[in-house]
């Protein structure tokens, strides 16, 4: 079972995998049924069910009776809510996800999963075009002590602030949000047209990096990954200064090391996010992914 996981989530799996692993999962769960000591598997299965058998009745249906075990963590039963909340809104249920989400931020508001759907419920606004609310939100959570969650607040909000500005129209914003949340419901075709008629109607809009991260996105939802590659490039040649750039070497790094196959050229790509961007969240793991393809033992401290 563990084998099975590990291939997919290195996008190294064939339809088969994804069947013999749903069937591992439905045999667990028939022996052991749907109890409070196994919801991290539960919520593995609708995860495979969900983003990739794409059956997302499926996935909400178990996640709804794995609500209903009162003796489950609070914690447990949280994480349960945020995936529940996140495969409703990729069913286009927009608000009851963000009452799923809203549950959980005022259960935890101080805390880490709190903070997760804080964001989510601002990702949703977003989405709807509700961009002064989200902006709100969004502020507050740049102060998080998570720094991945600071860091995706502070590029959001400053995305909203530089394309709806007072002499600005949003409608290439509003058109982005839309492409964004197609994305999210695997809508790629439509995702794709929305962000070619920014491109066409606004060009060289500002929004264009976002508009490749976009792509890439999509690209690796339909397993093209060379054509990702293209788009990730674009950023880092087209953009080497923006606020995308780092992200972009980290997840081209990734591609290369995961699934192209390209130690070489992911250990280079590491070196320059390293080099390039030493103050990024994503340096400190680029140093360890680094490390880790020159051979060297995890508990080494020497300078590169």
């Amino acid at each position: 079972m563990s084998t099975l996981k590990e291939k997919i989530l290195n996008s190294q799996y064939t339809e088969q995998d994804i069947h013999k692993l749903s069937k591992k999962y439905e045999e667990k769960l028939k022996t052991e049924g749907i109890k409070n000591g196994n919801l991290p598997l539960i919520r593995d299965f609708a995860h495979l069910l969900a983003y990739y058998k794409h059956d997302l009745d499926s996935a909400i249906l178990l996640l709804e009776k794995a609500l209903t075990q009162q003796r489950a963590t609070r914690e447990e039963l949280a994480k349960c809510k945020l995936d529940l909340g996140d495969y409703l809104l990729m069913s286009g249920n927009v608000w009851d996800a963000a009452l799923y989400y809203a549950q959980v931020d005022k259960e935890f508001k101080f805390d880490y999963l709190g903070e997760i759907a804080k964001f989510k419920t601002a990702k949703i606004h977003f989405y709807t075009g509700s961009f002064k609310l989200a902006k709100a939100m969004l502020d507050v959570l740049k102060g998080s002590t998570s720094k991945l969650i600071a860091n995706d607040a502070l590029q959001l909000s400053l995305l909203i602030s530089d394309n709806s500005t007072v002499d600005t129209t949003t409608q290439p914003l509003k058109m982005y949000a839309r492409a964004e949340l197609l994305l999210t419901q695997n809508k790629l075709d439509e995702a794709i047209t929305v962000l070619d008629s920014i491109t066409q109607l606004f060009p060289y809009h500002s929004l264009t990096d976002e508009i490749y991260f976009i792509k890439y996105k999509a690209a690796v939802k339909r397993r093209n990954y060379r054509e990702a590659e293209e788009y990730l490039n674009k950023i880092i040649t087209e953009f080497p200064d923006d606020i995308l750039t780092d992200d972009a070497l980290f997840t081209l790094a990734e591609l290369y090391e995961n699934q192209l196959n390209n130690p070489e050229k992911a250990k280079e790509t590491y070196k320059k996010l390293i080099f390039e961007h030493p103050d990024s969240v994503f340096a400190i793991e680029a140093r360890k992914r680094y490390r880790m393809l020159r051979g060297d033992k995890l508990n080494e401290d020497d300078e590169i």
